[in-house]
Formats: structure tokens, sequence, C-alpha cells
């Protein structure tokens, strides 16, 4: 559900994190953001006997998920409070599953001690990424040498900023395999994906993990998938040449600002010529700036030479400015 930024998972993605498994024989599953239940579907398929835990935010979803899956244990609630995270007990999940919401939530207090106690990772700002929370529930509800296969945005994967979390991938877990994902792998959103099979152990002699793309496998050092595939931050400037950055605001904060702004949805909008005060603001396209759809419906490769005198740009557009 879009209102949730869940973004469902399709039957092929589904296979593909069952397939991943390696557990000849898994007692339990958990699943902590079931949707609809395509990953339900893929862990019952090949394991019919598994006895599956799903936790889903939606009301609507955890009613229709009890009709379809009467063995399932269905939790309704949100997988990020401990409300609903104290009712399921910690190392006691051979196998999880997850498409996590893609989306930032507010860091609450138990969230931050999550995810310090974990990584040892304090946050400056007042959101995390939804992901990573999703993350490190799943390993903290893992077994010793259980097994996780989990959807992740590519930001993960290529971002100076998040190096730190490959970092702690690495140093505590074993990565045996990462697959990139088509893009439109998920209905309503054209964001670049990886699929991540993670083992709950630790081995000093994994050197090397396994990266699929198009069908064709290459392996990355470790160092490689920490330090070397990255692309540089947003706003950051190269040997004063030009200047590449994605905008800070979603798009329903730039509607609410009451300001011009960019969006997905502007590419084809006469553009305003108002003069506008934007001091207190980031992220702000400037006539002549290249405007790049980063992710959205239909809009994916989309480009434009911005026309307006300024404009708030959202966090789903890349600007550039020569």
């Amino acid at each position: 559900m879009v209102e949730f930024k869940q973004f469902y998972t399709e039957r092929e993605v589904s296979d593909k994190l069952a397939a991943l498994i390696q557990i000849a024989r898994p007692s339990n599953c958990l699943e902590l953001s079931a949707g609809e239940g395509a990953l339900i579907d893929a862990v019952l398929k090949k394991y019919p006997k598994v006895h599956v835990t799903a936790v889903d935010i939606d009301y609507k979803n955890a009613s229709y998920l009890r009709g379809k899956y009467p063995d399932v244990n269905v939790l309704c609630g949100d997988s990020t409070l401990p409300e609903l995270c104290d009712l399921i007990n910690d190392s006691s999940f051979d196998i999880a599953l997850c498409n996590p919401p893609f989306k930032s939530i507010v860091i609450n207090s138990y969230i931050s001690s999550l995810v310090f106690d974990m990584t040892g990772k304090k946050f400056k700002g007042d959101k995390v990424r939804a992901e990573i929370v999703f993350l490190l529930l799943n390993l903290k509800k893992l077994k010793s040498s259980g097994e996780l296969a989990i959807i992740l945005p590519d930001i993960f994967f290529s971002s100076l900023s998040y190096s730190w979390l490959r970092e702690y991938l690495i140093n505590n877990f074993s990565v045996s395999k990462i697959i990139e994902c088509e893009h439109k792998a998920f209905k309503k959103t054209e964001a670049k994906t990886h699929i991540y099979h993670i083992r709950n152990v630790f081995s000093r002699k994994q050197s090397q993990i396994a990266f699929e793309k198009n069908g064709c496998e290459i392996y990355l050092s470790n160092m490689d998938f920490i330090f070397k595939n990255q692309f540089p931050d947003a706003s950051e400037e190269f040997d004063d040449k030009f200047l590449l950055f994605r905008g800070k605001k979603s798009g329903k904060e730039c509607r609410n600002s009451g300001l011009p702004y960019f969006h997905t949805t502007s590419f084809d909008s006469i553009l305003t010529e108002k003069e506008t005060n934007f001091n207190s603001y980031d992220g702000i396209a400037l006539k002549n700036d290249i405007l790049v759809a980063r992710v959205g419906t239909r809009v994916l490769g989309k480009t434009v030479v911005f026309k307006g005198t300024s404009a708030l740009v959202s966090d789903c557009i890349f600007c550039l400015r020569i």
C-alpha cells in the first residue's frame, strides 16, 4: 500500500528471495512487512510445513492474511514499535524474508537504542530510514546461523553515507549474495533495489560476496563492497565545475510549503516565473539547472532543463548545475 510506502512484492521477486534460503528444513519463518502475502506464498511453496509469523501495519492486510492463511500467526501492528517487537522473541527464527517500507520514520527511544546497541551508530537528526530498522530487527530475531533474504534500496549499496552499515554487515554476519533487481520490479515505483542474502554467522574466511546483475554473477571483495561501490553524497561539489544534488523534501512537504516546487509530477507542467524568497530552504533549482527524475511511476529517465526562476526540488529529483 503506497499510503504506508509499501510496494508489494511481485511473484518473480518473491521467488528469488525464497530461492536464496539454503536451510533444508526450517521450522519457522518471520515476515515483518507482510503486505498481501507474496513472500508468504513463496516461502510456503518452498517449505510447506514451515510455521510463519507475519506482521503488517495495515489492519485490512492483516485481516486478509488471516483469511488466506489460517495456519499463519498474523500480528497487526507497527514492527518498529516495542509493543509489537516484544511479542516476537529474539534469536528465535530459522529464516526471515522481508520487503520493508521504503521511507523515513521518526526515531523513537526504542529505535535509537536498537540501532546503537547493534551497530554503535548514533543519528544526529530525528528520522531514520525504515529499511535500516527492519534490517536490524530481522537480524535480531534470527537464530544463530539463521538466514535473511531482504529487499533494500540502491542507496544502501552505493552511497558513501551508508558505508558504516555495509561495514557492520561484513563484520558481524555473512553476506552471501546480492542481486540487483531490474527497474520496475515493483508496482507503483521504479526505485532501483537489491536483494540481500545474509546469514547470522560471522566467518573471517569469507572475503567475497556474490553479486548478480542481469543474470550475470561476479564477486566483490568485502572492501569493494564497503568502500568502492560509492557515488558522491548529495550537494557535493566536484572540482568546482558542476554541482549535483538531490532534493531534501518529500513531494508532500514541498506541496505543503506553499512555494513553487519541482517533483516527478512536474515534468509536463508550465513553470512559474514568480520571484520567491527561498533563504531558509536547501535544495533549490535555479534557471537552466538540469533536473532528472530519480524514482516515480513512468518517469524513469525523464530529464528537463529547468526554465522557471527558482523552485524547491523534491527528494525524487536529482539537480545538476553546470
